[in-house]
């Protein structure tokens, strides 16, 4: 505009720009190096000049406008700044406005346009005013974003006007109310909201926290939504109400992307919340109740699909929450017991019949355990199945000592019987050993005697009732076992391990093991004569005991049993489910080598 002003040809206006009075070469000099819009209107035609800043407000009549009378270059809206201009020059008093309209020409169309400008009267060096210093800014896009702000506010007023949900509109940062439909007033019990702020209108919420929410959305801009939040409200007699809300602030931004206000949506939801709250403390008695007892407790849909399990279940199974949900829950069960129990299910499922059922249920240690499971379910009012509950009670013990109860029945039968062969291969070991009749006496009262020895050292386990807590030395236990059986101790048996003790469950399965491997080994192996020789080893390898049996005879050779005999099932089953291990047998021509291994835990029992 500086190189515009000196090329312009001044004659006809104000004349060489040498020439012109000092306060209009000042105030120039002021206007070009502003970076605000600036003009100055000089002389009695008012005369314009302007800076780069004011440029674009003429918009299409710059850089016409330069030089010319401020009436011919505002002609379209003289009338509202033509007075204006009059007052400053006449009384020398300066004017400010704000959205000022002005319909200015704009491309041939006369536009509506808001304006924020003054003007400041320019004296000359006698006081004498000669011109207008005139700065300003045009504030269209503000001005019709509020009021189309205020249109919307207006529109939706009549349209919440009926809204069931409270609702309110909040203008500016002090959050005051523009607009509240009836039911926000019948929220907070108040009709004189509007044009007070929130903290002024309900000071009870200034202490909970909702006025620096508000600030927050005000300021970001970013929506914030509550669920269920307890607020406190007083009634018009001053009572205070606990009440609970669902809410949302969403932040009114203009045209521009400045936050003009707030709005405000709010159900009163203190009903529903109380009710939940009841529900929550209803389900945690339930839990208390169900979660306290051993049992474990299961509960399906009509349809069978589980979704439910207490903690217990969760517990004994090890499996993480949610796991057995649907039909997982067979997963947990022993593949050998899937079908049956799963035919019984649907059998309940298809009939409303009770379910139950014997299965075994893998246990968080990994081992199957029988368990009863038990299912009723529950109709409603038109006999329709609502609704599966079931437990799951754990009979493990009870059926192993069923199990073992039949099995001692079968072991008396069997010992009665091996009491007789036992005795008599004592009777012809003693014989062929013994010089005499006297020698031969007195051998077997020591054989019985160690018998009887062994017996004692697994009593307190096997008196029903017994309260003793005593230990079994597994060496002594062993040896006491053998011994009756031998004729020459030294030569031959070989005993070497650590020393472990014995609780009075695993000395029992020991020694009913020790005795059937003991017996065979004087009915067929190596205690049959004097030649034979059996070595016992045994180690504890982190947390299972291993135990080697080697068993060497002469001839005639060792075979292969053609179906394992009661008293290797005998073993066997003691060593499995008793044990918690194994035991294996390899026959060799030479004698028999027997691999047994047990669990560390149950070895204390």
């Amino acid at each position: 505009m500086a190189e515009l002003i000196l090329n312009h040809d001044w004659a006809d206006s104000l004349g060489p720009i040498q020439e012109w009075p000092a306060a209009l070469r000042s105030a120039l000099s002021i206007c070009l190096n502003s970076s605000f819009p600036t003009a100055i209107y000089w002389g009695p035609e008012m005369r314009l000049l302007y800076n780069d800043s004011w440029a674009p407000i003429p918009a299409d009549r710059h850089p016409w406008a330069l030089g010319r009378p401020a009436a011919e270059v505002w002609s379209d809206i003289w009338e509202v700044v033509g007075p204006q201009f009059d007052s400053v020059m006449a009384t020398g008093i300066g004017l400010s406005t704000y959205d000022q309209l002005l319909p200015i020409m704009r491309n041939g169309v006369q536009t509506e346009t808001y304006w924020n400008y003054s003007f400041t009267p320019i004296r000359d060096e006698f006081g004498a005013i000669c011109g207008i210093f005139n700065q300003g800014n045009e504030t269209t896009a503000a001005v019709l974003a509020r009021r189309q702000a205020q249109e919307e506010i207006v529109r939706l007023g009549r349209l919440f006007a009926q809204a069931p949900a409270a609702i309110a509109i909040l203008e500016g940062p002090s959050h005051t109310f523009k607009l509240v439909n009836p039911a926000y007033e019948a929220l907070v019990q108040r009709s004189d909201l509007v044009g007070r702020p929130v903290a002024d209108a309900l000071p009870e919420v200034r202490d909970q926290g909702f006025i620096s929410l508000l600030d927050t959305v005000y300021t970001t801009q970013k929506p914030y939504q509550g669920k269920s939040v307890p607020i406190e409200l007083v009634s018009p007699e001053g009572e205070r109400q606990a009440r609970y809300l669902d809410f949302v602030y969403q932040p009114v931004i203009d045209a521009t992307g400045q936050s003009v206000g707030i709005f405000v949506q709010a159900s009163d939801v203190t009903e529903a919340a109380t009710a939940m709250a009841a529900l929550r403390d209803s389900e945690q008695r339930f839990e208390a109740i169900v979660n306290s007892i051993d049992q474990m407790i299961w509960s399906t849909r009509p349809d069978g699909y589980h979704d439910y399990f207490n903690q217990r279940w969760y517990e004994y199974t090890g499996v993480s929450e949610g796991f057995t949900d649907g039909s997982e829950w067979e997963n947990v069960f022993h593949p050998d017991d899937r079908t049956e129990t799963r035919a019984k299910w649907l059998h309940s499922l298809e009939t409303g019949e009770p379910y139950h059922v014997e299965y075994r249920l893998r246990h968080r240690s990994g081992v199957y355990r029988w368990v009863i499971g038990r299912a009723q379910c529950v109709r409603d009012k038109n006999g329709e199945i609502s609704r599966w509950y079931g437990t799951c009670t754990d009979i493990h013990d009870l059926k192993v000592a069923e199990e073992a109860r039949q099995l001692l029945l079968r072991e008396l039968n069997h010992r009665v019987k091996n009491l007789f062969a036992i005795t008599a291969g004592m009777i012809n070991m003693t014989a062929r050993s013994s010089p005499s009749v006297g020698e031969m006496a007195k051998s077997l009262h020591g054989r019985l005697q160690a018998l009887a020895k062994a017996h004692h050292l697994i009593q307190p386990a096997i008196i029903a009732g017994s309260s003793v807590a005593e230990t079994v030395a597994f060496h002594t236990l062993l040896e006491e076992i053998l011994s009756p059986h031998l004729a020459d101790r030294d030569r031959q048996i070989t005993l070497k391990g650590p020393e472990i003790l014995l609780g009075p469950h695993a000395s029992t399965s020991f020694a009913l093991i020790f005795h059937e491997l003991a017996t065979n080994a004087a009915k067929y192996g190596p205690f049959r004569d004097a030649e034979g020789r059996l070595d016992v080893r045994w180690r504890m390898d982190k947390d299972a005991l291993h135990l080697e049996w080697q068993e060497n005879v002469a001839l005639p050779e060792i075979k292969a049993p053609s179906q394992e005999g009661f008293g290797s099932k005998l073993a066997r089953t003691s060593a499995i489910h008793q044990l918690g291990g194994s035991i294996d047998f390899e026959w060799l021509p030479g004698g028999v080598n027997i691999a047994l291994t047990a669990a560390g835990e149950r070895l204390g029992r």
